[in-house]
This record gives structure tokens, C-alpha cells and sequence, in this order.
């Protein structure tokens, strides 16, 4: 019993994302809904392969990323996500016309993230932003090195996640949602 919960976690969140992303494709003839009657069954088969590769990713004593309010959160972490995106790019092409403060170089950040999960969305949302790219990881403590493209006066000092970001700390948003 302790191992088929996951396992069936795993099938049913897989089932609803490949029925989220295939929407809308049923045929003339031989649909339910939304799809085709051979699409589920394949979206069915693949579902339960992937829940039996996975199960382990959602064993454990906390299912933390289990929860629908944290994907809601997720969702809605994409609207402060894409305000940094966009002051991230205005601020990149500024520096390339005028060419002032282009002092790159590589910064310590300590985002105190318990979880991997909170590591991993942190560094993609640094690696997407121009600029700046995650290079490394400390697996234990979670410490990131980031590449910028102005890095100030000190270089490899530590920062806090609040100075990594223009205007919002997208650290504290992933904290709420993965941890």
C-alpha cells in the first residue's frame, strides 16, 4: 500500500498534464469530449510508464508539491517572473547601447532554500533572465554561483537573493511555494 500511492500520485498528474497539453484534439468520429478515443488510451499507457519512473520523486515524508495550491502558486509566480524578465531585458540592452557598467564576473548567492525543487526553479529563473546564468550548485547547502553581467565593485562576495533581482525576490516567491 505505501508504494502504490505514489505511484498512482504520479499516473493521475501525469494523465492530467498530457490531457491539458492534448486538448482539443479529438477527430470527427470516435471522441469523448475533448479527445479521441486512441489518444487517452495512449495518453493512458503513458501515463502509468511515467507514474512507475517517477514514484520515487513523490515518495517521502512531505508531499509538499503534492498540494494544488502550490501549483496554483506556481501559476501565479509566472506574473513577477515575467515583470523581473522584462526590467532584465531593458536593463541588458541598455548596458550593451551605452556601454556603461559591463563588469562581469561571478557572485556567491545564498538563497537559504531548503528543498531541491525551490533550487532548481531558482537557478532556471536566474539562467532565463539575460545576463545572468546559474553556474554552479552547491548540492548540500544550495549556495549558487551565478554569472552576471555587472557584478559592482565586489566580485565573489556574497549576496543575498533580494540583489540578485531588479525589483521583486523571486527567492521569497519560490519559498512559498516549494517549501
Amino acid at each position: 500500500m505505501k508504494s502504490i500511492v505514489p505511484f498512482i500520485s504520479a499516473t493521475v498528474a501525469a494523465f492530467i498534464i498530457y490531457l491539458v497539453l492534448s486538448i482539443g484534439s479529438a477527430g470527427e468520429t470516435n471522441s469523448i469530449l475533448l479527445w479521441s478515443v486512441p489518444e487517452l488510451i495512449i495518453g493512458l499507457i503513458l501515463s502509468i510508464i511515467t507514474g512507475l519512473l517517477c514514484r520515487k520523486l513523490w515518495q517521502g515524508k512531505r508531499y509538499t508539491m503534492a498540494n494544488p495550491l502550490r501549483w496554483l502558486l506556481l501559476v501565479v509566480y509566472i506574473i513577477p517572473f515575467v515583470i523581473e524578465l522584462i526590467i532584465a531585458n531593458l536593463t541588458v540592452a541598455w548596458k550593451i547601447i551605452t556601454g556603461r557598467n559591463i563588469r562581469p564576473g561571478i557572485v556567491k548567492l545564498t538563497p537559504g532554500l531548503k528543498t531541491d525543487a525551490g533550487a532548481l526553479l531558482l537557478s532556471a529563473s536566474i539562467t532565463f533572465q539575460p545576463g545572468t546564468a546559474t553556474v554552479d550548485i552547491n548540492e548540500k547547502t544550495r549556495e549558487m554561483y551565478i554569472h552576471c553581467l555587472d557584478v559592482g565593485d565586489a566580485p565573489m562576495k556574497c549576496r543575498e537573493p533580494g540583489k540578485i533581482f531588479a525589483r521583486i525576490d523571486l527567492a521569497k516567491w519560490i519559498r512559498r511555494i516549494t517549501e
